[in-house]
Formats: C-alpha cells, sequence, structure tokens
C-alpha cells in the first residue's frame, strides 16, 4: 500500500534540489511462466514525501470512518477499541521480590494467589463450627427428586442463552447448541434428567478455565490488581438455568431472602434501593434530624464463602434431593489460569460461590439471608454491599443505636467466617443541624467518617445536594467524550445517523443512571449535565454559533435533561405500586403515612412524580 502511494504520486522530477529517494518495486503477477519485477526510483524532497504519506492516511482513515455501521457491528468494536484501557504488559512481583516475565511464570503466580484467596477465613468460634459439622453428619429424611425437566425446557433454555458468551474449556458455543438435532436434545435432557435421579453433578462441569483481567487505575505488578474472569462450560450453565427454575419456587414459599435484600433478585434494582435509602434520610432531614448510617464493605464476600455454613443452611431449608445436588455442585471444583496459551497447574477451591456460574449468586442470597437486623435501624442490602442508616433527634441514641447493630452484626461474622474490611467502610452522619454523631467501631476499629458516600454507583453527600454526584458524571463526560472524540468530531466523515447512535448508546447511559433521584436537585446541578448534552450535539451537528440549542434539540429530536427527567421517573413509578416487596411499593405514594410535613423548600425524589 505504500508503494502504491508512492508509485501514485504526480511529483516531478527535481534532481537539482537537496531531497530523498523512494524505491518502488512492481511485480508481475499476471504472466505466472514469465515473470518479471520493475524496479523505479523517484527524487522527492522530504517536505513533500510527508505531504503525501499525511495526506494518504487523512484518506484512508476517513475512508475507513465513513464505512463503520452498526450492522457488522463495526461501530461497535471501534468505540471498544477506544474506550478500552490500554495497558502495557507488566512483569509480576514474586512474594519474594522477584520477577515473573514469561507467561508460564505469570499464569503460576496467578494460580498461586488465586489459591490461597479460594479458602475460607480462619475459624473464631470452634464452637459453632463444631455443630455445623455435627449437623451435616446427621443422617438425611427421604424425599422425592425433583420434577423432571421436559425437551421443550432444554429448548426453551438454549434458545435464550447469550450468543456472545465466552466458551469454556471445551469451546462450545450457545450458537452452536441452537444447532442440535432433535435427537442430542432428548439425550441432553435425559442426561440432566440423570444429575436429579443420582444427585451427582458431573466433575468435568466444575473445571474452570480462569482468565485474569487488569483493573483500572492499579499498579499491575502485584496479581491483586487482576480479576479473575472464570469461563465454564456450557452444559453446566445450561443445567444451572434448568435448576433454577426448580429452586427459586422453594425458596419463595418459605421466604428466604429478606425483603431488604435487592440483590439478584427479579424486579429489583440499584435505583430501588437507593430511592429506599434517599427517602428515609429525606424524612429525617424534614423532621430536623440526625441520621447517621454505615455503609459497610464485605471483604471478598463470593470468593471466601464457608462450604460448610451454606451446607448448613441448604439443609434446614431444602429437601434433601436439591440439597444433595448442590452438595455435590461445591464440592470438587477445581480451575486452571489461562494466559495467551499458557496454563497454570490446578487450584482447587475450598471456598467461595463458583464465579461466572448461574447458582453463585443465589448460593450467596442464601448464605447471608439470615444476616441480623435491629428494631431501631433500618439494613438495606444489595447483594455483599450493606447498608445500616438510622435517625433521631439526638446524637448520641444515632450513633448508639448503629453500635448495637454493628455489634449484632461482629457476632453473626465471626460464626460464619465473613470479614468487614473497615478501611473501606464508610461513616457519614446526614443532617442539616450543627454538631455530628460520636463515631463507631467495628471489632474495636473505628470506622472512617466521610462526607460523601458512593452507593451503588451513585454519590450521596450528607445534606442529600446530589452536587458532588452531578460534578464527577460530568468530569466523567468530559472524559468519554475525549476517547471518542476521533469518531465525533465536527470534521468527522462518520455519518450524522452513527454519531447520534453513539451519543444514545454510550454517553447518555452514563447521565441517565439513577436520574429518578438526582433528578430533584437544584437548577444548577442539573445544567451542568444539559450543558454537556448541548455541547455535544452542537460537536455532533457542526452547527454555526447563531443556531439555538433549542433548535439542535428540536431537530435530532433529542429531549432535553428535564423531559428526559419527567419520563424516566413517570416509567419507574409506574412500576412501584404493584411491586411484591412492601420496601418497594410503600416508594409509589406521595403522601405514605412514613412521609413527614414538609419543612424544606426542596423537591425531593417523590415530588418529581407531581410536576
Amino acid at each position: 500500500m505504500f508503494f502504491k502511494a508512492i508509485r501514485d504520486c504526480s511529483v516531478p522530477n527535481k534532481a537539482h534540489q537537496v531531497g530523498c529517494g523512494v524505491l518502488w518495486i512492481e511485480r508481475n503477477s499476471t504472466n505466472i511462466s514469465f515473470p518479471y519485477v520493475r524496479i523505479g526510483f523517484i527524487s522527492i524532497s522530504a517536505q513533500e514525501l510527508r505531504a503525501e504519506l499525511s495526506l494518504f492516511r487523512s484518506d484512508t482513515y476517513n475512508s475507513y470512518i465513513a464505512s463503520l455501521c452498526t450492522h457488522n457491528r463495526s461501530l461497535w468494536d471501534s468505540t471498544k477499541r477506544l474506550l478500552r484501557s490500554h495497558s502495557a504488559p507488566s512483569p509480576l512481583r514474586r512474594p519474594d521480590g522477584s520477577w515473573a516475565r514469561s507467561d508460564e511464570d505469570k499464569a503460576q503466580l496467578f494460580a498461586n494467589h488465586l489459591c490461597s484467596i479460594f479458602q475460607p477465613f480462619p475459624e473464631s468460634d470452634p464452637t459453632h463450627t463444631y455443630q455445623v459439622h455435627e449437623f451435616l453428619n446427621s443422617p438425611l429424611p427421604l424425599s422425592l427428586p425433583p420434577s423432571p425437566f421436559n425437551p421443550s425446557d432444554v429448548t426453551y433454555a438454549i434458545q435464550h442463552l447469550p450468543r456472545r458468551k465466552s466458551p469454556g474449556y471445551d469451546l462450545i458455543t450457545g450458537d452452536i447448541l441452537r444447532h442440535f438435532p432433535r435427537r442430542a436434545i432428548l439425550l441432553l435432557t435425559y442426561l440432566y434428567n440423570s444429575i436429579l435421579r443420582t444427585t451427582y453433578f458431573p466433575l468435568l462441569w466444575k473445571f474452570a478455565h480462569i482468565k485474569m483481567i487488569p483493573k483500572p487505575n492499579k499498579l499491575h505488578t502485584e496479581p491483586s490488581a487482576y480479576r479473575p474472569i472464570s469461563l465454564l462450560p456450557i452444559f453446566s450453565k445450561l443445567f444451572e438455568k434448568l435448576f433454577l427454575k426448580r429452586l427459586v419456587p422453594i425458596l419463595d414459599s418459605q421466604n428466604i431472602i429478606p425483603s431488604h435484600q435487592f440483590g439478584f433478585r427479579p424486579f429489583h434494582s440499584t435505583i430501588q434501593q437507593c430511592l429506599h435509602i434517599v427517602d428515609l434520610i429525606s424524612s429525617s432531614l424534614e423532621q430536623k434530624q440526625y441520621c447517621g448510617a454505615a455503609f459497610l464493605d464485605v471483604e471478598q464476600a463470593f470468593d471466601r464463602v464457608w462450604h460448610p455454613g451454606l451446607l448448613y443452611k441448604l439443609k434446614n431449608i431444602l429437601p434433601s434431593t436439591y440439597y444433595l445436588i448442590l452438595k455435590s455442585y461445591l464440592q470438587d471444583r477445581y480451575s486452571v489460569v489461562c494466559l495467551r496459551n499458557k496454563l497454570s497447574d490446578y487450584i482447587r477451591s475450598n471456598a467461595s460461590v463458583p464465579q461466572g456460574s448461574v447458582l453463585g449468586p443465589l448460593l450467596y442470597l442464601i448464605y447471608t439471608a439470615d444476616i441480623p437486623t435491629h428494631p431501631s435501624t433500618n439494613i438495606a442490602t444489595f447483594a455483599d454491599d450493606i447498608c445500616i442508616i438510622t435517625s433521631n433527634h439526638e446524637p448520641s441514641p444515632v450513633s448508639g443505636n448503629l453500635q448495637c447493630h454493628l455489634n449484632d452484626l461482629h457476632e453473626w461474622c465471626k460464626k460464619w467466617r465473613i470479614v468487614i474490611n473497615q478501611s473501606k467502610s464508610v461513616h457519614i452522619n446526614f443532617s442539616l443541624r450543627h454538631g455530628s454523631c460520636p463515631p463507631i467501631t467495628f471489632d474495636n476499629i473505628p470506622i472512617p467518617p466521610a462526607s460523601c458516600v458512593r452507593y451503588l454507583g451513585l454519590y450521596i453527600d450528607k445534606r442529600v445536594t446530589w452536587n458532588p454526584h452531578t460534578r464527577l458524571k460530568r468530569i466523567d463526560l468530559n472524559r468519554k467524550f475525549g476517547q471518542l472524540r476521533t469518531l465525533l468530531h465536527r470534521r468527522s466523515k462518520l455519518s450524522l445517523d452513527n454519531k447520534l447512535t453513539i451519543y444514545n448508546m454510550i454517553l447518555k447511559p452514563t447521565w441517565t443512571y439513577g436520574i429518578e433521584l438526582w433528578g430533584s436537585a437544584k437548577k444548577s446541578n442539573i445544567d451542568r449535565i444539559q450543558s454537556f448534552q448541548s455541547k455535544t450535539l452542537r460537536t455532533i451537528l457542526d452547527a454555526p454559533w447563531y443556531v439555538s440549542n433549542h433548535t439542535i434539540h428540536t431537530d435530532l429530536n433529542i429531549p432535553t435533561v428535564r423531559q428526559v427527567l419527567h419520563e424516566k421517573f413517570k416509567t419507574f413509578h409506574s412500576k412501584l405500586e404493584t411491586h411484591p416487596n412492601p420496601r418497594v411499593s410503600s416508594l409509589s405514594s406521595l403522601n405514605h403515612p412514613l412521609s413527614p410535613p414538609r419543612r424544606l423548600k426542596r423537591r425531593w425524589p417523590r415530588d418529581l412524580l407531581v410536576e
């Protein structure tokens, strides 16, 4: 391509000037019996050569940009490359200070690190441990196996498998299963029903390949700066999807999962949980109360689940056959770290719920379902995110109630080998009054205070002004727009439809998340996001200065931030009243009994419905 560009250049020969020579070679590919090669030499100045090469690169890139479209995913592949954090491969530091540089050494170092993580925390209550093992060794009552699967159940599950998931070690994907003939579906159904009858989960389906993904903004010389991603065989995940439908009705009939747990549950979302927290805070501010909250971080929550403790709880609530299937499912799980084409030694998981599995999140919810509550506090959990909140007219009872709940939680964590990371936990006081609540501790270690907390993707400050949230979101939007500037700038050859698609699918979801809550902020905070949208659309459209923002939004059929706010909240609010969880349904009424009379001249998320 380079020689063709030089060959096509119509530059006169300037032998009397100082320049450079460009050698070009052309082979004859039409006559195989008599091939020949032509060699030519063009004398060209360095400045002209640079100009021609720059023009060639620009034309090539512009033609590439103009060819991007959504049909063949070339547009999404291009945006993925631009948004991906590029990190140079770096060696890993061993515990003795030496360096692992080859792929084999790195894979083995990752495996040693994960082997130390997939272990339960040390026991701190031997009496409880003895009781758990004694209960697990007790005989089981007889029970019927789960109802068998039908070929139609397997076919339906196959049709709803994700298409772009990476395969496990067997390299079988969902697209391959979609092409299975009827006989293969019947044999697969027979195999799954055999698992239900024998209560034995195949060993080969418990083997995982682990890919290590670098965490952003981390020093990538340490193994802990990488996130493990497990790739399991698709036959295992397909059985888990089918077995999950048999398991959930049993848990629902016994109300095993508490109402304060919103994680990994259908019809529950992070915004609903955040709205519940903000509603409690707003009620306390309206009543001139002190509102204290402890946001706790569970250390390595999914990787350190104590298997005997989990089996103890499963045996208490499930029929015997269900328990035996899950027991076989958890035992003897192995994995290897795969780095490029190099594999580490086998790793045995003596703890954790299977990462990357379908049943793993539900098993963690069962394991933490009996987390202690307190009559004077409210607890809100989303998977491993724990928030304890309470309010009072005096600051001392607020910290006292929190401390009592934290003491109960500490005793529960000791029994079930769960560790709270105090350094990453946060204690925050929400109040408009002077003064602050006394500090609180967990296991006699103070929980650090803060004036703003990041909870489920939203930044909540102590006065609930949403100023930190909109400010940090604007910084994040500016960063993403800078990464996509080559596609969205004024002179980009990308079509207008594709530019708007990038904005609506990548940039807009960044600021619309949680707008049902932060939309109650004052005008100056909302205008922060509106100004970004106006500037971005003006750049995309290459509009002159005299065209108003209202005209741009109207012509492009892009709603303003306030229009999006009201539309989102109406859609969100319409689903609250009929919600099965009473915590969520209580948020739908403006005149809820818990809502106090309004004292402040402020808007709360409940007010967005009547605007």
